[in-house]
């Protein structure tokens, strides 16, 4: 009985913040200047990135009921748990990551852009809380040809306390498979199936990873730890890194059915020098894969989803719009 009250309490913060939003926008003219940039491209260069970051700062603060003086780019930490649980990029790569996607949005259709720069929003996690909704929000304010009324309406859906729910929810988990797919044959992967997930890694590996029993260096169960959720990555780190220095062949050992990477001997082999250098290239995959989805909006004929049945952008907007129905009709 005693979290019921709490619950209530955040529940009515989280509408008044909402109310906020809605404001605060609605104030500054941010829908009609939204559609002013997407009708007349040329105005974007009086809207800098820098004022861009600013602006996504400013409303995620107001979001997250954070006073002025403390609003900031705060994810340095972020890791995502639950059903989509990974580590998101690096946070020193956020910042060109999100610079990159703004620099495409007049690269890609007025329509798609409001799915494109949400998206990358929500997948870099600039944040430490609040990045579905300023996502929502921006997602919001770049769709096109709507208005004024629409525009407050779907606004506060956006950022309302079931808004994942009842707005369009610009989630790049949804794609996240497709995308590990096109990044593991990059590396060399090779896949037994085109159209499912089955991916053969290198003939001589029965499995990835060996037991991590014995491990005792901070690196080494960092490196373990980050491994339970994101597997594919590490291996390609660091069997990449491992075979290019010549010290693969010391820090495996045999495994029913060929030999796997042995955390055990990497963590009595490996220098501090060697780890930093893997956790490089991790990060590295972290950040080719929002590249991706960015690039999937830019040259869409060049990225397939899973199956190879649409290209990757159309089957993202398509699955977004898809579990909005969904939940709409429970």
């Amino acid at each position: 009985m005693e979290n019921i009250p709490q619950q209530i309490n955040e529940n009515e913060l989280r509408d008044q913040q909402a109310e906020k939003i809605v404001n605060f926008l609605t104030k500054i003219g941010a829908h009609e200047y939204a559609q002013k940039l997407l009708s007349h491209p040329e105005e974007k260069n009086d809207f800098t990135f820098e004022k861009f970051k600013d602006f996504l700062v400013r409303i995620n603060g107001i979001a997250r009921d954070i006073s002025i003086s403390e609003r900031k780019a705060d994810g340095e930490t972020v890791y995502l748990s639950g059903f989509d649980e990974a580590l998101v990029p690096q946070h020193a790569d956020k910042e060109s990551i999100l610079q990159d996607a703004y620099s495409a949005l007049y690269k890609v259709s007025s329509g798609d852009s409001a799915y494109m720069l949400p998206a990358v929003i929500n997948a870099v996690h600039l944040f430490a809380d609040g990045n579905g909704r300023t996502s929502r929000i921006m997602h919001t304010l770049l769709e096109k040809d709507q208005s004024a009324e629409d525009f407050t309406k779907k606004l506060r859906r956006a950022v309302e306390q079931d808004g994942r729910r009842t707005s369009e929810d610009i989630n790049p988990a949804i794609v996240r498979t497709d995308v590990d797919k096109i990044i593991l044959t990059r590396h060399g992967t090779r896949f037994e199936n085109e159209k499912d997930w089955s991916p053969v890694f290198p003939d001589s590996f029965g499995l990835l990873f060996a037991s991590s029993e014995g491990v005792i260096s901070p690196a080494t169960k960092k490196f373990m730890e980050i491994r339970r959720t994101d597997q594919p990555y590490c291996f390609i780190a660091a069997q990449e890194y491992l075979q290019e220095q010549n010290k693969l062949s010391e820090n495996v050992r045999e495994v029913q059915g060929g030999i796997a990477l042995s955390p055990a001997q990497m963590d009595r082999n490996l220098t501090e020098t060697d780890w930093d250098e893997i956790m490089k290239r991790y990060y590295a995959l972290k950040k080719e894969h929002v590249e991706i989805l960015i690039d999937a909006f830019v040259q869409p004929d060049v990225y397939k989803n899973l199956d190879g049945s649409m290209n990757l952008k159309d089957y993202f907007i398509d699955q977004i719009r898809k579990r909005l129905q969904e939940n709409q009709e429970q």
